[in-house]
């Protein structure tokens, strides 16, 4: 489909075409104008083609219904200045052009049709006061994965405000957007439940990727192999294919050290070793555990993470967490004990049933019903957590002679929460509640919580290690500080 505007006769008796699209471009122009959907996501990787489609679908309903208005979101002006304007300049129609309002950043068309630039300005206006007076027939956010959801809720009660003054049939409010891959609420609200085939009837996403692009392609054809050399393994998979499982860092990470590309990779269980669980007893978005293997390497050991078992809703409570994980002990033959790790508050005695059971105890006695025994290798005092911090970055980092780290690909909860989770201004892990998507009232910490079962585990696993390194770090001796 290719887009274009009659020039004035005194400048060519012909038309300029302005924007022609590849096939997934089509796609998202039919989702936009088919009436069938009231909220169309396009993209999910770099190169896709999002912001000319989107600005050629602008220009295309401004075409089509004289008079109408629509507003382009980004998050702020200098991205929109830095970011969209360039891209608007190579497609803006010329000679359908009425004028170009630099205050209020507003293009009007010669048939009354306008669009607006408008910044999200969400850190300077976080009640939405501007939206409110905002009349427009319909949105598009352009990278909507810089914005707030709450903002996404507004502009669903902004579209179609805008009645076209002497329209018989008014567009239907729209409201579409482009993103990058992303680990915040987009995926959350978006693109996990596509994937799980439970998006929202009248939603819809589409994928574009630099394969997608075929004109790109043809232009440039050393670009993609250019990215394949120079982007890491998982920078390719976020950035080209699309992958929103992989979650890359963006700095002030707790295990800052923590590297996908050095510390991921294949990884299976094996049976005949002992196995370590690590717990931790949060309720959402899951009961938290982990699943350990020691590996004699000479004199050292390789700190092996092999399995996660994050218990989520219905099963996260404690008995049946712990029901989970014998569960899956059986299901791989294994007929060893269990060495329990995790912080001393699991042992706290509950005051809300009769019996006052700690969730250590009922964790365990899930397990232990599954025919397994344990032994609990907590301790009884918890180090300062920015301590265990440095102790689990030096492990990653090599500098901890005989300790490395691995861990198995598909532990991708556990992956992900190791990168997203983040350093508080105390040298503490920082945990941000979020409210939950379908329980009114309820809000929990969204992330730390595998972590809290790594730092845990290595802790306690490797104690004698963990106070020679911050003796060292003092310049004390291990039995001054052990005393």
């Amino acid at each position: 489909m290719s887009f274009s505007f009659e020039s004035d006769e005194d400048i060519l008796p012909e038309e300029i075409v302005l924007f022609q699209s590849f096939p997934k471009q089509d796609e998202f122009i039919t989702a936009v104008t088919g009436g069938q959907f009231s909220f169309v996501l396009y993209g999910g990787a770099i190169r896709g083609g999002k912001t000319f489609v989107l600005l050629a679908i602008f220009c295309l309903l401004c075409k089509v219904f004289p008079g109408s208005r629509w507003a382009v979101v980004r998050k702020n002006l200098p991205t929109i200045k830095k970011n969209l304007y360039p891209s608007w300049n190579k497609i803006k129609p010329d000679t359908f052009i009425e004028k170009m309002n630099n205050e209020t950043h507003t293009v009007t068309m010669k048939n009354g049709s306008q669009i607006i630039f408008f910044p999200e300005n969400y850190a300077q206006d976080k009640e939405l006061d501007r939206w409110k007076g905002l009349e427009v027939n319909g949105f598009g956010f352009e990278e909507i994965n810089e914005c707030q959801q709450v903002s996404l809720f507004k502009a669903f009660e902004r579209a179609g405000s805008y009645v076209i003054p002497k329209l018989i049939v008014q567009p239907k409010p729209i409201v579409m957007a482009t993103c990058n891959p992303t680990q915040g609420w987009v995926k959350e609200s978006v693109y996990t439940p596509w994937k799980k085939g439970t998006l929202k009837p009248t939603w819809h996403y589409i994928q574009s990727r630099i394969h997608d692009n075929l004109p790109l392609l043809q232009a440039q054809p050393h670009y993609l192999p250019s990215l394949r050399e120079n982007l890491n393994h998982y920078e390719y998979e976020v950035y080209v294919e699309g992958n929103w499982d992989v979650q890359l860092k963006t700095g002030g990470e707790f295990l800052r050290k923590f590297e996908l590309s050095d510390h991921v990779r294949p990884l299976d269980v094996d049976p005949s070793k002992m196995l370590h669980v690590s717990i931790d007893n949060n309720v959402y978005p899951y009961i938290a555990v982990s699943v350990w293997q020691l590996i004699k390497n000479g004199d050292g050991w390789i700190i092996r993470q092999v399995h996660e078992l994050p218990a989520e809703d219905p099963i996260n409570t404690a008995t049946k967490a712990g029901k989970n994980v014998g569960e899956w002990l059986k299901s791989i033959d294994y007929t060893q004990r269990v060495m329990i790790y995790g912080d001393k508050s699991t042992k706290a005695r509950n005051t809300i049933s009769d019996d006052k059971k700690s969730f250590f105890q009922l964790f365990t006695e899930g397990m232990s019903n599954e025919g397994f025994k344990f032994d609990d290798k907590m301790l009884s005092s918890a180090p300062v957590v920015s301590t265990i911090a440095d102790f689990v970055n030096a492990i990653f980092a090599g500098e901890i002679s005989g300790l490395s780290f691995e861990i198995a690909e598909h532990c991708r909860k556990s992956i992900n929460d190791y990168i997203e989770t983040k350093t508080d201004k105390d040298g503490s892990m920082l945990k941000v509640r979020t409210k939950h998507a379908s329980i009114e009232g309820l809000s929990y910490e969204k992330n730390g919580h595998l972590t809290d079962t790594l730092k845990d585990f290595i802790v306690s696993a490797f104690h004698t290690e963990y106070l020679a390194f911050i003796n060292k770090k003092k310049g004390l001796g291990v039995r001054a500080l052990s005393m």
